[in-house]
Formats: C-alpha cells, sequence, structure tokens
C-alpha cells in the first residue's frame, strides 16, 4: 500500500486525544456515603466491569474514526498490476470533427462527453503535469507542452471543426508531437468507419490509450453531391438540377422533405423515401429568373445530426464558351451564324495562314472548318490540346487530304469515301445522353435532312447520328480529349443539315460538353486547389474570398483563368465571394467531406493499431476516472477508510446511547 499524501500520517498524534480524554475523564470517581455498605458493594461490583468494557469500546471507537479519517487524507492506494508509470508529459488528441455532434447519450453530444473525459485525464493527474492536446485543425496550440489551467481554458473554446482526418494522419501528427518523455497518448474519438483507412503502429514504449465514443443512433441523411441535368446554363434557359440523397443510417426514411433555395428564395420542394444504406436522386425545375452569380443550397430536416442538412452551390451565367473556328474560306460559315449569341460564346474565327496558336488552349471547343489539310505545325497544338481533354469538331473539305487528317488522335481509321449520294438520316436516338432534354416529344418520325457522306470512318454503333443505312454522319471518338467527326462540309451540295432544325442544338450541345468542366457547381472545404474561368490582363490584382471569413489566397492566372490555392480546411461550409481588386468576379459554394456524415463506428478500433494498446471504454465520466486511476494509480482506498471512519463514529453513538 501506498500513500500520495504521506504527510498527513503526522495527523495520527491526535490519537492521543481521545486515550488522554478516556484518562482523564472516565477515571474520576465521587465518593457517596450509604448506611447499607454491604448492598452499595454488591452493586458497584456488578456495575464497574459493565462501565469499564463501555468506557473501552467507546475509546476504541474513537480512535479508529480518527485513524480511518487520517487515513483518507493520506489517500493510500494499491499500485497496478500492469505497474504503468505515470508520467508527467502527455499527448491527447481529441476528435473534434462535425460527426462528433451526434448523441452518445441522452442530451449529451460527442465532443461534449471527449471534454469531459480530457478534463477527468487533468484531474486525475498531478497538478504539474503537461500536455499536448491536438484537435483536427491541427493549431499551433498544440505545438508545446501546456498545464493544467491552459488546457482547461483551452476545452472552454473549443468548436467543431470541418477537418476530417484519417488515423494516418493523426497518426503522423501525434508522432511529430513525440518527445522521449512522453509515455502517454489518450486517443478520444468516435472512430469512424469511413476515416480507419489503413493500420496505425506505434513503438511499444508508448501507452496508447484509446477512447471510443459510442453513438446512440446512427441513422442519418445528408446531400451527397449536385448536379445540373445540363452541364451548361444557355441564356434564358430553365435549368434543371438534381441532388443525390444519401442514406447512411440502419433504417428506412420516408417522406423526407427536401428544399432548394435560391437567392434566399425557396423555389422548389420535393420529398424522397431511401432505403438503409442507399442513395436516390430527386431533380427540380428552378423557375427563378437567374441571376448573373446564383447562391443556392438544398435543405434537409433531420435530426440530432444537423450539421450536413444544407449543402451549398452556385450557379452563374457569366460564363462564355470560347469557340475557335479555322477555316481556309473568309466567307462567314453556318458556324459563324450559329454560334453568334455573344450573351453564351466568345467566338473567334481565322483563316488558317493567319491563325493566332495562343486562342487554342484557351477555346472550349475548336471547330476545323473544310480545311484542305491540317499544316504540320498545326498538328502538334491540337494534339496537345486534345491531350488536356479539349473538344474539337472536325468538318471535312471536300477530296481533303485525309492522311493529314490522320495525323490528329484517333483519326487513323478515316479515309475518303469514292461514291456519294444524297441520303436521309435516321432519327437520333432518343436514349443517347447525347440528346437529353433537347427534343420536348421523342417522336420518330421527325422530319430528317439528307446529306451525302464524303468521308468515311467504318462502323460506330454509338453514333451520334446515323444515315437510314446506318452509316455513321457524326461520332465522337473520345480519347482523353474528344474529337467529333462529321460526314460531310456543311455546304448545300453536301446536304441540308446546316439548315434544319436539329443542326443548332447539336452544335450547342458540343460546345456545352467542351465547357462543361469549366466551374464547379461547389467545392469541398478539402480542396486545396480551384481554378476559375475568369482571364485577366492586369499585371497585379488583389484577389480574396469572402464569407465568414475573409481570405486573400495565393493564386495565379494561366491558360485556363485564375488558379487559386487555398490551404485545407481553412474555410467553413458556406459561400464565399470572389473579389479581384473590390470587384465582384464570382463566387464559391464550399461543403463539408461526405464521409464525415457517414456515422457508422468500428466497434473494435483496436484491431487498427499495433503495439502497447489499450481500449478505456465507459458509460459514464465516473466510470472513465476510475479505470484512469485504476490503470495509473491502482486501486485507491480514501473511500473505504472514509466508510470506516463513519462506520466507527456511528458505532460510538450507538455505544452511547444505548449501553447502559
Amino acid at each position: 500500500m501506498i500513500f500520495l499524501n504521506p504527510g498527513f500520517l503526522y495527523a495520527l498524534l491526535a490519537l492521543t486525544i481521545p486515550i488522554i480524554i478516556h484518562l482523564f475523564n472516565f477515571r474520576r470517581t465521587k465518593k457517596v456515603y450509604f448506611s447499607n455498605t454491604l448492598f452499595l458493594k454488591k452493586v458497584k461490583e456488578a456495575s464497574s466491569s459493565k462501565r469499564r468494557l463501555k468506557h473501552y469500546l467507546i475509546l476504541a471507537s474513537r480512535l479508529l474514526f480518527l485513524f480511518f479519517l487520517v487515513m483518507a487524507f493520506c489517500q493510500p492506494f494499491l499500485p497496478s498490476e500492469s505497474n504503468l508509470a505515470t508520467s508527467n508529459k502527455n499527448i491527447i488528441y481529441l476528435d473534434n470533427s462535425w460527426s462528433m455532434s451526434n448523441e452518445v447519450d441522452q442530451d449529451l453530444n460527442g465532443l461534449d462527453a471527449a471534454v469531459l473525459y480530457v478534463q477527468s485525464l487533468l484531474d486525475a493527474y498531478p497538478d504539474e503535469a503537461e500536455y499536448k492536446l491536438i484537435t483536427n485543425d491541427f493549431s499551433s496550440f498544440s505545438n508545446s507542452f501546456k498545464g493544467k489551467t491552459e488546457i482547461g481554458d483551452f476545452l472552454t473554446e473549443i468548436k467543431y471543426s470541418g477537418s476530417s482526418r484519417n488515423v494516418h494522419e493523426i497518426e503522423e501528427r501525434i508522432k511529430a508531437e513525440l518527445t522521449s518523455e512522453v509515455n502517454d497518448v489518450f486517443w478520444i474519438s468516435d472512430f469512424q468507419n469511413s476515416l480507419l483507412k489503413s493500420r496505425v503502429a506505434f513503438d511499444s514504449t508508448i501507452n496508447l490509450n484509446l477512447i471510443p465514443l459510442f453513438f446512440n443512433s446512427i441513422e442519418n441523411v445528408h446531400v451527397d453531391s449536385v448536379y445540373l441535368n445540363s452541364p451548361f446554363l444557355i441564356g434564358d434557359s430553365r435549368p434543371r438540377i438534381t441532388a443525390v440523397i444519401s442514406n447512411t443510417g440502419l433504417a428506412e426514411v420516408n417522406d423526407l422533405v427536401v428544399k432548394v433555395v435560391l437567392n434566399d428564395t425557396e423555389v422548389a420542394t420535393g420529398t424522397v423515401s431511401i432505403q438503409s444504406n442507399d442513395m436516390t436522386e430527386i431533380g427540380f425545375d428552378l423557375s427563378l429568373d437567374l441571376e448573373q452569380i446564383n447562391k443556392g443550397k438544398i435543405t434537409l430536416e433531420e435530426f440530432p445530426v444537423t450539421f450536413d442538412n444544407e449543402f451549398y452551390f452556385t450557379l452563374s451565367t457569366t460564363r462564355k464558351i470560347n469557340i475557335l473556328e479555322i477555316k481556309n474560306q473568309s466567307e462567314v460559315t453556318p458556324v459563324e451564324v450559329v454560334y453568334a449569341n455573344q450573351n453564351i460564346f466568345e467566338f473567334s474565327s481565322f483563316q488558317t495562314d493567319n491563325l493566332d496558336y495562343s486562342f487554342i488552349e484557351k477555346s472550349n471547343l475548336i471547330i476545323l472548318n473544310s480545311i484542305n489539310e491540317i499544316e504540320p505545325s498545326l498538328v502538334s497544338p491540337l494534339n496537345n490540346y486534345l491531350d488536356a481533354g479539349g473538344s474539337i469538331l472536325l468538318v471535312p473539305a471536300y477530296r481533303a487530304d485525309v492522311l493529314s487528317y490522320r495525323q490528329l488522335r484517333g483519326l487513323n481509321s478515316l479515309s475518303l469515301l469514292d461514291t456519294a449520294r444524297h441520303v436521309a438520316l435516321a432519327a437520333p436516338d432518343f436514349n443517347n445522353p447525347f440528346f437529353t432534354n433537347v427534343f420536348e416529344e421523342n417522336s420518330p418520325a421527325i422530319a430528317m435532312p439528307k446529306v451525302t457522306n464524303t468521308l468515311t470512318w467504318g462502323g460506330d454503333r454509338s453514333a451520334i447520328l446515323s444515315t437510314q443505312a446506318g452509316v455513321p454522319y457524326l461520332s465522337e471518338i473520345k480519347r482523353t480529349g474528344s474529337v467529333y467527326l462529321l460526314g460531310s462540309p456543311l455546304n448545300r451540295d453536301f446536304g441540308s443539315f446546316q439548315d434544319h432544325a436539329l443542326f443548332v442544338p447539336v452544335m450547342y450541345r458540343m460546345a456545352i460538353y467542351g465547357a462543361k468542366g469549366d466551374i464547379k457547381l461547389y467545392q469541398y472545404i478539402n480542396t486545396e486547389v480551384v481554378t476559375y474561368p475568369i482571364l485577366n490582363d492586369q499585371v497585379e490584382a488583389i484577389v480574396k474570398l469572402k464569407g465568414q471569413e475573409e481570405l486573400i489566397p495565393s493564386y495565379r492566372f494561366d491558360a485556363d483563368g485564375l488558379m487559386l490555392q487555398v490551404p485545407k480546411y481553412l474555410l467553413n461550409a458556406g459561400f464565399y465571394d470572389l473579389e479581384i481588386n473590390n470587384e465582384l468576379k464570382g463566387a464559391l459554394a464550399y461543403n463539408y467531406a461526405a464521409k464525415e456524415s457517414n456515422l457508422r463506428q468500428e466497434q473494435e478500433p483496436a484491431a487498427y493499431f499495433s503495439g502497447n494498446v489499450d481500449v478505456l471504454s465507459s458509460s459514464s465520466n465516473e466510470e472513465f476516472r476510475a479505470q484512469i486511476e485504476n490503470k495509473y494509480k491502482g486501486a485507491p482506498l480514501w473511500k473505504y477508510a472514509i466508510c470506516l471512519a463513519l462506520l466507527f463514529l456511528f458505532c460510538e453513538v450507538l455505544l452511547i446511547r444505548f449501553l447502559t
């Protein structure tokens, strides 16, 4: 048995007090004279032994009461069987991610429970012990050891963090903070399945204590993603947006209300039912007139986890699709006519002998319109453009140099047709995603134009347009980028396709597909690089992101536009205005990572750890503290000492009251 406060043993000198009282109080006698001394002698002899026994029992009770009271203040304990040495320097990792907002007990969420556990650790260790407290923010606060008071003050200010750290990231950070003086590491987390991606190994000299917090329920529904059915907003068209809703819980969810808010106005609502551990989609038509910059969000009403009940996105009508036409002739072509809308397209047209090559990498779609021969100097930039994911439409010239065409990626099978005749095109395949939302009615009886193919590239069952004989007329050859092949020149001598109502949506759709990757509807807060298609001619510019906080990110302008570099997890979910020289240029929407919304937990987290690992689980904070003391201090006996002291005090009262 060991005493935490052996100095209190000097208080055992107080045991002399009841002994002195006993000697000088209970032994005082008083003479009483009676006539019949024989009778009194017998009474005296009979009661004296009984009174002496009572006095001894009272004295013993008082002595034992004081003894055990002193023992309680000395805090005796039995050393732990494992003989683990308590270190005065410790590392604590506290998971403060948003998943910890779920309840682990009635009216108690995971983060509050974790804070209570840390406070219990602080109370269990000596006052001179020091700690490094690491949270998901990986803030500079954890770079040095702090005392009990500083850690306690920090706990009162701790907030949820959008940083979703997997075990490997946490392991690296803890190991970076280890010193030779540290023996004990405490890992307090909900141990989500989605974040346990690899095994963690610590040196055997480190006592790793896992403290899992198990949720009362793992039911949760969240928005997994959002996308536009049409990848680009065209003029005054009414976009349709689709939200992918995920149910990561164990129970089916029925009639969940989903709303769309656009520019602070609720514009659509609907309900969904989702099976357990499944996803479903719900679409909304946005009938509201769109502004140049539109801020929207998908909202759910689902409890108790609410941090992911809103999913933010932006819609911009300020973007233009960059079209580059390369041609031989100087006259206006059908291509120039179809892309004449300057509100939608940034159209540039060059003849081959006057081409500005800098326009190639800036373009969303390049149209090689009736070029007799692709010059060798042009082949390399075009192939580089395709390798970067660009889109090219090849409109052949009559009797073109096919060998020069074949130098483009994927066109090895091109050849000229010796015989040509006018044939009608077959009705489009309405199931082809290329024609999604193009036709109001999917009627196979639609009148189609006649064309005369001058090129062939073999059979293509997935052709966008084919003749009634099954010969492909418009195909997409996809590599890293896309090459669209047209079977004939856009000339009335070779057909009426350029005059048909189908020509405009087909040309628009190719332009849209080329521009679909320009601006994402949303970003995640762990996205470090964001590209926004803004060109800037200024040598210097001040770029800011303004939202819940203001940030001046690192940036540079290149051919793709403005490239922003934002450190991971620095922003919160919400909207951020993009300003250049204090002028609003756009907006970005940020969301928390979807994996944080999956509340499924690992029931045996120790299986992912190796080394000297122990799991401390408890149903209450008091039990947790008892586990810590049992492990690092041994079994405390002071409670038993107090109980015995009270017992002997009670015995003294009973002896005085009832023993006569």
